[in-house]
């Protein structure tokens, strides 16, 4: 069973969530709408247009579309934004006057004033924040929500400038994290340096996995580097070799291999005229990344060396008797 749904974002860059949009129709991209939750009514800027695509039946309908945001309720949303910023700062003080080690980043207060959430990061465990929510409850005389977040999440909501000179993706687009391996880097030739690979959040930028698919369907077909193989006008191996071409190197975005020739000349060879052809990428599916999900979150690990003087310990095979056999075996 389908239905309709209208997809919408609370926050620029935010998570999208659906709506039922139930009588309301003409509705425009970016266009503010009053919606209607669990915790009262929000507003939200319509993403999606009203669709019953599968695509977008991963996740239930959040509420229902109440009305399109009127002039006063867009003068509301102006006077919310201000109320965020001295609300933010009475946050930090109310924190600093209670003694906690806490960074407060940011307030975001709901359409209808039922409810705050306070967004903060800190290093220290096991804090007990009770008497700072209840403060804050009497200070705004509402419900308020304190919501921890992580180094990605505090930078997305920061904003910034990334090494590229363009706003960070996460706070300008970007709804959602993805787990970045360092093995991705590897797989698309980039140098391992830490401070190059490294974003604004201290993490591995979030653009390692833009091109993923790309690269490993490039490199899963073309010759791999030091391989020995017949080109394309040796037909049937009429060269009397083993190979008459050795790839020297690999150029992943102009799709071409550098072969160094039997005759000792060195040739930049194409996908096409190679005869190699790739799949394309479909859009929905760029930067998912093709890594099992045990892949992901694990990182490399160094082969262990041995100290100085120590041996590596050698495996024992398996099925198999010790050198020499069993003590007393007949021989």
């Amino acid at each position: 069973m389908t239905r309709t749904v209208v997809g919408a974002r609370f926050q620029t860059a935010g998570r999208m969530y659906f709506f039922e949009p139930g009588p309301i129709d003409d509705l425009a991209i970016n266009e503010w709408v009053i919606v209607q939750t669990e915790l009262g009514q929000d507003a939200a800027r319509v993403q999606i247009l009203p669709t019953d695509s599968p695509l977008v039946q991963v996740d239930p309908p959040l509420g229902t579309l109440v009305r399109k945001a009127t002039a006063s309720d867009k003068f509301e949303l102006a006077k919310h934004k201000r109320r965020e910023t001295e609300s933010t700062q009475a946050a930090t003080e109310t924190a600093r006057r209670l003694g906690h080690d806490i960074h407060v980043l940011g307030t975001d207060w709901q359409f209808d004033g039922g409810n705050v959430v306070v967004f903060y990061s800190t290093e220290a465990t096991g804090l007990d924040l009770a008497p700072f929510s209840v403060e804050l409850a009497a200070q705004f005389g509402t419900r308020v929500e304190l919501r921890r977040l992580g180094a990605r999440d505090e930078t997305k909501i920061l904003t910034g400038v990334g090494t590229c000179g363009r706003e960070l993706c996460c706070s300008s687009w970007l709804d959602k994290f993805s787990n970045i391996s360092i093995r991705m880097a590897k797989e698309q030739d980039l140098p391992l340096n830490q401070s190059k690979l490294t974003g604004v959040c201290g993490r591995l930028k979030c653009c390692l996995i833009y091109e993923l698919e790309t690269y490993q369907e490039v490199k899963g077909k073309l010759p791999k580097l030091g391989e020995t193989f017949h080109i394309p006008s040796c037909v049937g191996g009429q060269c009397g070799t083993g190979g008459c071409a050795q790839v020297q190197g690999v150029s992943m975005t102009k799709e071409a291999i550098v072969v160094g020739m039997v005759d000792g000349g060195r040739v930049t060879m194409t996908a096409e005229e190679l005869g190699v052809t790739f799949d394309p990428v479909p859009a929905h599916t760029k930067g998912v990344g093709s890594y099992g999900s045990d892949e992901i979150p694990r990182q490399e690990r160094a082969t262990p060396v041995p100290a100085a003087g120590e041996h590596p310990r050698r495996r024992r095979r398996r099925g198999g008797r010790r050198r020499g056999g069993r003590p007393g075996a007949p021989s």
